[in-house]
């Protein structure tokens, strides 16, 4: 299937950036690392916008559990620095009205600003053309991020829940 986690990973195997930065599709030992850095982004990126009470309860051994059966089907990338996973990516079919839809990125705040996030954007979604995500309207940080590789909001909204409290979502679009 032409734009498939399967394909894209066979179209771009590894991608060094210099400097001992690489971004190359995870494996399942990835997981734990993953999970880590999917828990330390949260609670740094979040910090004021999610609740430090739900922020407090998160769990590497649950998100370890959860990368570890996501990382087989595809779709998921690590960056790498002197080869410590630092960040990554997972996207795949939109499951809304898009063709794609990145899923989650997060790069550690002390990799942000080298370049890491693009290059893992750019391995995630390997040439897709309708892309979308949704990100907190109240993180700024990340909807720069995203207007400066293309995307811009499409008008969707949407109400998620963290513990008791509501969040607001926007979705992001690049259709180019």
């Amino acid at each position: 299937m032409p734009g498939s986690a399967s394909t894209m990973m066979r179209m771009h195997p590894i991608m060094p950036l210099g400097d001992d930065m690489t971004i190359r599709p995870a494996v399942v030992s990835d997981a734990p690392a993953v999970a880590s850095v999917h828990v330390r982004t949260w609670q740094t990126a979040y910090r004021g916008l999610i609740p430090d009470s739900v922020l407090s309860t998160l769990s590497v051994e649950a998100r370890t559990s959860m990368w570890e059966r996501a990382i087989p089907s595809g779709g998921v990338w690590v960056a790498l620095a002197d080869d410590t996973v630092t960040g990554f990516a997972s996207a795949g079919p939109s499951r809304d009205d898009a063709a794609f839809e990145l899923y989650a990125i997060y790069v550690l705040s002390s990799a942000w600003g080298t370049g890491l996030g693009f290059g893992l954007m750019q391995a995630a979604l390997a040439g897709q053309r309708d892309v979308i995500v949704w990100a907190l309207e109240s993180n700024t940080r990340a909807r720069r991020f995203y207007e400066r590789l293309g995307f811009r909001t499409d008008g969707a909204a949407r109400t998620e829940t963290a513990g008791t409290t509501e969040l607001e979502e926007v979705r992001y679009r690049r259709t180019a």
